[in-house]
């Protein structure tokens, strides 16, 4: 059960997550609109019912139109992803106690620096929900949390047992996109205006946690120093406009481009020379994890969450939130000549952790045990 199937992170991952499961049958419910991954499922043979529900939370709808579902498909788990789909699957396990129920820590929602970005309504609004998602927790059985770092701050902030939590990395389809891209690559940097450039790629929702205004004030700077660097920001979301306007201020309608929500991904990491993530907090993130596959250059948030995804100091790292750090780095990758090395180790460091074959293999244990243990207490 998920919020949408629109999106890159949490609905991309457990989409493909899905895909490769082997010996449990997965079904799929999207409570609002918003249906862009319906077809990948399909075409694995998944089930999707699509409540496309039109206003914001409507639980006691969604309570009413998940009931039939539950009395069809008779579900052994119940797995919630993202805010509102936990909060209608704890109602929902108040209705159908012997329904096991997982939740999903994706995010790190309530720590530090997810609070440090919010003005003070803002603030105040996440504690509001930090509150109601801790006063409901308990009617979960079990976490998946997909990483170490999350299931600490989300256990504290939460007060979770962290023997209720499970991590199980995100992965990503290693030998697909390993695969040399189809497509031609000179005719998307043409159409981008990219021939001849230093071209940076940050990839994300648009959205003020992700630092991307920070990147911004940052690339002024190195556009300044190099005048063939470019950047590629693919993504969309509720920072749009603040983007725009920032581009126009800074003057850097020529070398800065917003190209909304992307599906060729791999191949605007083909096409980049680096890829560049600010954000103050993730879950494990999944677009950083497709940069490690594709061997680009790394210039990182320092936060627990991208560490995870990169062994050591292979790639170059600054505190969230300061612009002369971020340039600073930028500037020393451009000149840094090590990266073969680099890439290469965190590669296979992600073959290791984050390949989808496996994390599947992951999950079908984990719902397995949690349902012999639940079978063998009744």
């Amino acid at each position: 059960m998920i919020d949408t199937l629109e999106g890159y992170g949490a609905e991309r991952s457990l989409v493909e997550i899905a895909c490769n499961l082997q010996e449990i049958t997965p079904v799929f419910v999207h409570l609002y609109k918003g249906n862009a991954l319906r077809t990948v499922l399909e075409r694995n043979g998944i089930k999707v019912y699509s409540l496309n529900i039109s206003s914001k939370y409507a639980y006691r709808e969604a309570v009413k139109l998940l009931n039939p579902i539950i009395q069809k498909e008779k579900p052994d788990i119940i797995h919630s992803t993202l805010f509102r789909a936990d909060m209608i699957a704890r109602k929902l396990k108040r209705i159908h106690p012997e329904i096991l129920l997982v939740g999903s820590f994706v995010s790190n929602s309530y720590g530090r620096n997810r609070y440090s970005q919010l003005p003070t309504v803002a603030g105040l609004k996440l504690f509001f929900t930090q509150i109601q998602d801790r006063l409901t927790s308990g009617n979960v059985d079990y976490f998946i949390s997909n990483s170490h770092t999350i299931k600490q701050t989300n256990s504290r902030a939460l007060g979770i047992p962290p023997d209720k939590i499970k991590v199980i990395y995100r992965g990503r389809d290693i030998a697909r996109s390993e695969k040399k891209k189809k497509g031609n690559l000179e005719s998307l940097k043409v159409q981008l205006n990219l021939i001849n450039k230093k071209v940076f790629l940050n990839v994300g929702r648009l959205q003020k946690g992700k630092g991307q205004a920070d990147l911004l004030r940052s690339f002024k700077k190195v556009s300044d120093k190099h005048d063939d660097a470019r950047l590629i920001i693919a993504g969309e979301g509720p920072f749009r406009e603040e983007l725009e306007n920032l581009i126009g201020e800074l003057n850097l309608g020529l070398k800065v481009q917003l190209l909304g929500y992307r599906e060729d991904i791999a191949e605007l990491l083909a096409i980049s020379n680096y890829f560049v993530f600010p954000s103050y907090y993730e879950g494990l993130p999944g677009a950083l994890i497709e940069a490690i596959i594709a061997k680009k250059p790394l210039i990182l948030s320092d936060i627990g969450e991208n560490r995870e995804c990169v062994p050591g100091e292979n790639a170059l790292f600054f505190k969230p939130g300061n612009i002369e750090g971020l340039t600073e780095k930028i500037n020393e990758a451009i000149q840094t000549s090590t990266w073969e090395e680099k890439t290469e180790y965190s590669l296979q460091y992600a073959h290791k952790n984050f390949n989808i074959t496996e994390i599947s293999k992951h999950y079908e244990s984990f719902y397995r045990k949690i349902v012999g243990t639940a079978n063998a207490h009744h």
